[in-house]
């Protein structure tokens, strides 16, 4: 007898267990319905052509051709052997840390200076946001102008106005990254310039205001205030800006098209060449698999070590 009352007591419990989770399921169908269609594109869009990418990167791949010559990570040996894929990576690596240090550094600047509103203001923050809604060719062309060594507007100063020697900004090997640095800066200062706007409002008015009665100056309560503060804007802005830049494609191919030489041709110039002009698309895939690792473990880094200044 009290083996049968365990026995409908575990059934009433196991029955009790499914309608709660049957009814947990139900109450959360509505979400799940939600995300269906993004995860639907996330996975056609993203990570099917993730999978390929890398499928792709160990054959010899002929977009023409049903079977595909195996290579294993032969594309992988050739490209730690290939001269020109290192160059490309030294000037990627050069122009990403030259405009993620201006960018960051001028946008957190001009943002502590246009926290408060005043008159004209929001003028400001239109004009220095205005050129991030230029497309990129649209910027190609004003940097050919601006930069070009014969007419160009920087040298018609520089030689007309100052009497300094012509330079030549876009044909000098030494020069041209940080040509086109300053013109990206340019383009895309805007962006973190409004984020830092906004993460410096969330900083507390009551912490400058006593910083100031214990005698503190603008400076001093700028690194002890807001530096300290702003570290989860900064980490935000610094990686975005890290895996934006990293991918430079536009501005060499449009400005210079990679040249002098190989001087300016960053690694998803070289990826695209390799895949579209000398149609070697398995060559391309392993670039482009080395480039997102390369991307990955640097943003890892660059977590572990902001989150830790963040913390302090």
């Amino acid at each position: 007898m009290a083996t049968s009352t365990a026995a409908t007591a575990s059934q009433r419990s196991s029955s009790t267990a499914k309608n709660r989770r049957w009814k947990t399921l139900k109450n959360q169908l509505p979400n799940y319905l939600f995300i269906l269609p993004h995860f639907f594109l996330f996975s056609v869009f993203l990570l099917y052509p993730i999978f390929r990418g890398l499928q792709i990167s160990l054959y010899d791949w002929k977009i023409m051709l049903t079977d595909q010559r195996w290579l294993g990570l032969a594309n992988y040996q050739a490209l730690m052997n290939d001269a020109v894929f290192w160059q490309v990576l030294r000037n990627t690596f050069w122009f990403m840390i030259l405009t993620v240090i201006i960018n960051v550094t001028l946008a957190l600047i001009v943002a502590a200076g246009l926290k408060h509103r005043f008159t004209g203001s929001d003028f400001f923050r239109v004009l220095f946001y205005a050129p991030g809604i230029l497309s990129v060719s649209v910027l190609g062309i004003i940097a050919i102008r601006v930069w070009e060594p014969q007419l160009g507007i920087i040298n018609y100063y520089f030689v007309n106005v100052m009497g300094f020697p012509r330079v030549n900004w876009v044909s000098d090997p030494t020069l041209i990254i940080p040509v086109l640095s300053l013109t990206t800066v340019w383009w895309t200062f805007g962006f973190p310039m409004l984020v830092f706007i906004a993460g410096l409002h969330g900083i507390p008015e009551q912490l400058y205001e006593a910083a100031k009665i214990d005698g503190a100056g603008v400076l001093s309560a700028f690194r002890h205030i807001t530096i300290p503060l702003i570290m989860p804007t900064m980490l935000f802005v610094v990686v975005t800006q890290f895996i934006a830049h990293m991918q430079v494609f536009a501005q060499p191919y449009i400005i210079t098209g990679g040249g002098p030489g190989n001087a300016s041709r960053s690694v998803v110039q070289y990826l695209y060449e390799t895949a579209w002009k000398y149609f070697r698309y398995g060559y391309a895939s392993a670039i482009s698999v080395v480039l997102a690792l390369i991307m990955i473990v640097v943003t890892i880094i660059l977590f572990s070590l902001m989150r830790r200044r963040a913390e302090y």
